[in-house]
């Protein structure tokens, strides 16, 4: 790690502690000097900078957030390299917790999320992921760790994070053939084939609809304990049934699981717009929903 607590970026960003790390990088909650701000300092490893992989990534990333500001995409306020040559994303900093604590912190209570919370919550992801699909952008990694439900409503409640894997159709892609990226349980079958140049935006819907499923039905869509069943699951198996989980559900609720789910792309929903606006016709509810607490 070539920062630590305490340490200054350029002058400007001072380091106050470390919130998060990964494989490639570390996130630290920091402070913007010239403006008596908090922000996020994401830096990428030292043994990686020098990488073209990841170096083309966390530019990549940089980039789409920048694409897509005034979406739910976490907002980026600088990217740069410091003057010991590390490469870093400064963004607003995120008071909250992300999907997957808050849906458990729902279900602890007895009940599982209601359709309006989950609406609420997957609106602005779908509306994200409208936008950067018609920039040509697929986010890749879909799932609740990448969703975050903030504490406060300052620019709406919810941030999608994390595009570190998104690739631009069309463009080149950091991924190499025979290698796959992103999160199994919520992956769409095609990513396993390991050929990202294959990819596009319906990648994105399959992953929005996992999400869907596991806020609504309290479990994965394909549950499995070993990669081989999963794969098996997701490619060839009959699509599960929410209303199997949730009879409270309407009916019309498993056909839009089963296609937003399909296992061939071109079976599934062309586009974000058309898959929640099929959701929530399906749930009763109105596309354009009211800003109100999740």
């Amino acid at each position: 790690m070539s920062y630590r607590a305490g340490d200054v970026v350029d002058g400007r960003y001072k380091l106050l502690d470390l919130i998060g790390s990964g494989g490639h990088g570390y996130v630290f909650r920091a402070e913007d000097m010239d403006l008596s701000a908090p922000v996020a300092v994401k830096c990428l490893l030292p043994n990686i900078t020098s990488e073209p992989v990841f170096t083309t990534r966390i530019a990549r990333e940089a980039r789409a957030m920048g694409l897509l500001s005034g979406t739910a995409a976490t907002q980026i306020l600088a990217f740069n390299r410091s003057d010991n040559g590390t490469l870093y994303i400064v963004m607003e900093l995120l008071e909250g917790k992300d999907l997957e604590a808050y849906v458990r912190g729902v279900e602890a209570k007895g009940a599982p999320m209601s359709i309006d919370s989950a609406l609420s919550i997957m609106r602005p992801v779908a509306e994200t992921l409208s936008a950067a699909h018609a920039r040509g952008i697929v986010h890749r990694d879909v799932k609740p760790a990448n969703i975050f439900v903030l504490r406060t409503r300052a620019r709406g409640r919810v941030r999608l994070l994390d595009f570190g894997l998104a690739k631009e159709v069309g463009g080149f892609t950091v991924t190499r053939d025979g290698t796959i990226a992103g999160s199994p349980t919520y992956m769409a079958p095609e990513i396993w084939a390991g050929k990202p140049k294959d990819l596009d935006h319906r990648a994105d819907v399959y992953s929005f609809g996992a999400v869907v499923f596991r806020m609504l039905g309290s479990r994965l869509p394909f549950p499995a304990r070993r990669m081989v069943e999963l794969l098996r699951a997701v490619s060839t198996d009959p699509r599960p049934s929410l209303r199997a989980l949730r009879p409270d559900l309407p009916e019309a609720v498993d056909p839009w699981v089963a296609r937003v789910l399909a296992s061939q792309p071109a079976n599934r929903y062309p586009s974000m717009q058309e898959a929640w606006a099929e959701l929530c016709a399906a749930l009763g509810r109105p596309a354009e929903l009211p800003d109100d607490d999740v």
